[in-house]
């Protein structure tokens, strides 16, 4: 039987955002500040291939770069330098963008149904972030309400991994006191989401309503495009849970007795 659910957060709790614009005015301004000014095109070549580097170790090293990292990387592509306090006042307003002006938005239906999960199943959320911090996604949270629905909240640049490396869905497992054949994980990316939760025992379930990920089909046990279908779709696969347990206990049954008459292997 479920009792326990784990969230991705971008592109299954909350749209997919971008704050380019507002980024690379942030370092635009420190740039001319320090009469170092840049045009538009390249920084916007430079955030490219930031992002590129980021999605390299993403991928690669399933770990996230750090904003101090990923600035650095902007400006050698640059060929530029900054003194050292500037990257560092830089740091939090590149991190707190989403604060200060448009913040990422739920998913349709995330608001109203959450809150209906949480007072049926244990809730947890593991979150691979970009340049957005655990602290201010919790924030985001907050700011909608959600952050009581959860009891575990796992963000990799707090651990140090990404997804999906099974220490993310184990650390947050533990948290919330399940095992992992207790447990779903809801996300929408094949490679991470379905593929670290099923490597460690859960049940993988597939979110199409942003990323539209078919391929990610055949490796999901249950799959969703509309929040309003969640919780029909879970109580569906708890009853096929729980089949199976029914079938595997009279298996267990009818072969006990041969089973026990077997001995050792080696003996």
């Amino acid at each position: 039987m479920l009792h326990t659910l784990t969230f991705d957060f971008w592109g299954t709790l909350y749209q997919r955002a971008h704050a380019q614009d507002n980024r690379l005015r942030l370092l635009e301004e420190a740039l001319d500040r320090y009469s170092r000014p840049r045009p538009r095109a390249e920084l916007e070549q430079a955030y490219g291939h930031a992002w590129s580097v980021w999605d390299r170790t993403w991928r690669e090293e399933h770990r996230s770069l750090t904003v101090e990292h990923w600035l650095r990387h902007m400006l050698t592509f640059l060929e530029v330098d900054l003194p050292e306090e500037a990257l560092t006042k830089l740091r939090q307003p590149i991190e707190e963008v989403y604060l200060r002006g448009d913040a990422p938005q739920p998913v349709p239906g995330v608001v109203e149904v959450l809150p209906r999960l949480a007072q049926r199943y244990r809730l947890g959320l593991i979150s691979d972030v970009g340049l957005t911090p655990g602290r201010v996604l919790r924030e985001i949270l907050r700011r909608d309400g959600l952050l009581p629905c959860f009891r575990a909240l796992t963000f990799s640049d707090e651990t140090g991994m990404t997804k999906p490396l099974p220490g993310q869905f184990l650390r947050t497992l533990t948290v919330l006191d399940a095992r992992p054949e207790e447990a779903a994980h809801i996300g929408d990316l094949p490679e991470t989401d379905l593929a670290g939760a099923r490597a460690v025992g859960m049940k993988a379930i597939l979110f199409l309503g942003v990323s539209h990920r078919q391929d990610g089909r055949p490796t999901a046990d249950a799959v969703f495009e509309k929040y309003s279908d969640l919780e029909k779709l879970l109580g569906e696969l708890d009853q096929e849970q729980r089949s199976e347990s029914q079938t595997l206990g009279r298996r267990t049954e009818s072969h006990g007795p041969a089973l026990e008459n077997q001995g050792p292997v080696d003996g």
